[in-house]
């Protein structure tokens, strides 16, 4: 495609023009300086980020033969093509959109967001889906899936560069949808922008991200934008919003507000869309009945707790709108077979306790899950966990209020301190724990040697919680990432 092609319908954007030759035909576009496929023939994204600032590598690049940059930096660069823009991540939505031909149009995109959950949503959609024969897509926390290939994440919803491309690729795989998860700043930071988007989900809201929302209010309002786009986008579009949580009322009014035809998911209330009877928990899983349009349906989750309940009405409801005759039986045996990596995942040692890896991080995440363990009446809960560096810090005692008081033993360690001093964290955590649940408490700074502790101490019946990281097999100590699973290191104990 032709420079002058792609630069089209840019002009709002565009800060400073030079264009030297706008008939150069652009075979590839590019945001990462290492990308071996940068030449003549390249459009470079480079873009002026509150970590990164990738114009330094505009002279290495030329080097190379690149001759046409983007930028949201003014700077002066002789002998290129070079546009100079504002909101850099809208034109590098409109850019990839065109280059790519617009892949979304030719899939049903259906995105999730709220606080918790979507992981698990977007997965039980895929699953859904594919068993009844649809091949497609998946963009979320823990991997992106394209056809029978799987790649690691960098961030939960990729850059418009990346996102494209990677709908461009299902295209390309004969996929006829994308399962997606939307978090808060990729709807902030234009990630999405101008995504056409089919279904769209809210599950929940609790305390998160407050270093860059600020307040509640504010992170609600962000969550809202991914209705806002639905509407803009395809006004035919779907919404589905659980109606058990405050915000999700909130949630549905708001987006009723926009004329979105919306189905509404619900335990609590007998005039939902989607809802769920005779729910009977175990460790082992969930057994329930769905109720949809009057019929009921049987399901036998894999993954245990209320919680997961919840997570397979929003998917089934999700599954349902993305579709036309639903097969709505297949629909629930492909969400009952999902089973996510460090989402309330359980490990039985042959000693005869359980482990339980979840991602929970927050303090409504942390509850939830001590009180699903709770529960399954254990001989004893334990609870490992710590609180990230450079994040919320108002969390971090309310966190520890909560784990001592639904737990039985609380080992208190390291989690991403990322630059800030570990053992400033855990004070932090230790500030919100009453003088009589401290008792109860251990401190181990080594996550390793946590973890050990609590399975070394660990008796028949037992059920112990590894909280924060799931998924994730890294640990950020100071700049330097650190390879470190929780789920690896049970593994590799004796104990298991």
């Amino acid at each position: 495609m032709k420079l002058r092609e792609l630069a089209e319908g840019l002009d709002d954007f565009v800060l400073r023009k030079q264009f030297l030759d706008d008939s150069i035909e652009i075979l590839h576009i590019s945001e990462d300086s290492r990308d071996e496929m940068i030449d003549s023939k390249t459009l470079f994204f480079a873009i002026q980020g509150s970590s990164v600032d990738a114009t330094k590598f505009i002279p290495e690049l030329i080097n190379r033969g690149c001759r046409t940059f983007i930028t949201n930096k003014e700077i002066s660069v002789e002998g290129v093509n070079l546009l100079v823009v504002r909101d850099i991540r809208k034109v590098e939505a409109l850019v990839s959109k065109k280059f790519f031909s617009d892949p979304a149009s030719k899939l049903k995109v259906i995105g999730v967001t709220g606080t918790k959950g979507k992981t698990t949503i977007s997965y039980m959609v895929y699953n859904a889906l594919r068993n009844v024969g649809i091949d497609g897509g998946l963009i979320g926390t823990i991997e992106y899936r394209v056809g029978g290939t799987s790649m690691p994440a960098p961030n939960t919803t990729p850059s418009p560069l990346q996102l494209y491309s990677l709908l461009n690729d299902v295209v390309g795989s004969s996929g006829k949808f994308v399962s997606m998860e939307v978090s808060s700043h990729a709807l902030m930071m234009d990630r999405v922008f101008g995504l056409k988007f089919d279904v769209a989900g809210f599950t929940n809201l609790s305390r998160e991200h407050l270093d860059f929302h600020k307040t509640m209010e504010e992170y609600f309002n962000a969550k809202m934008l991914l209705f806002k786009q639905l509407k803009e986008t395809n006004p035919d579009g779907y919404a589905v919003i659980n109606i058990d949580n405050d915000w999700g009322r909130k949630a549905y009014e708001f987006v009723k507000s926009l004329g979105i035809e919306t189905l509404t998911c619900s335990i609590e209330r007998d005039d939902a869309d989607v809802r769920a009877k005779n729910i009977s928990i175990s460790i082992g899983g969930t057994t329930l009945k769905f109720i949809v349009e009057g019929r009921e349906f049987k399901a036998n989750l894999v993954m245990p707790g209320l919680h997961n309940v919840y997570n397979a009405m929003m998917a089934l409801a999700m599954a349902m709108k993305a579709i036309e005759n639903p097969k709505i039986d297949a629909l629930v045996d492909g969400i009952s077979k999902t089973e996510v990596k460090g989402r309330f995942q359980v490990l039985r040692s042959n000693r005869g306790f359980y482990v339980v890896v979840d991602y929970a991080h927050t303090p409504d995440s942390l509850e939830k899950t001590l009180t699903t363990a709770r529960s399954f009446n254990p001989k004893r809960l334990t609870v490992v966990f710590g609180a990230g560096g450079d994040r919320d810090k108002g969390k971090r005692p309310m966190m520890g209020e909560i784990a001592s008081k639904l737990a039985d033993k609380v080992i208190i360690t390291n989690d991403n301190p990322r630059t800030e001093d570990p053992l400033g964290i855990i004070n932090d955590i230790l500030s919100g724990i009453d003088k009589e649940n401290m008792r109860k408490v251990i401190v181990i700074e080594d996550r390793a040697l946590a973890i050990n502790e609590a399975l070394k101490l660990a008796v028949e019946g037992e059920i112990i919680v590894i909280a924060g990281k799931g998924h994730e097999d890294y640990q950020i100590i100071g700049s330097e990432k650190i390879h470190f699973s929780d789920i690896e290191e049970v593994m590799k104990s004796k104990y298991f």
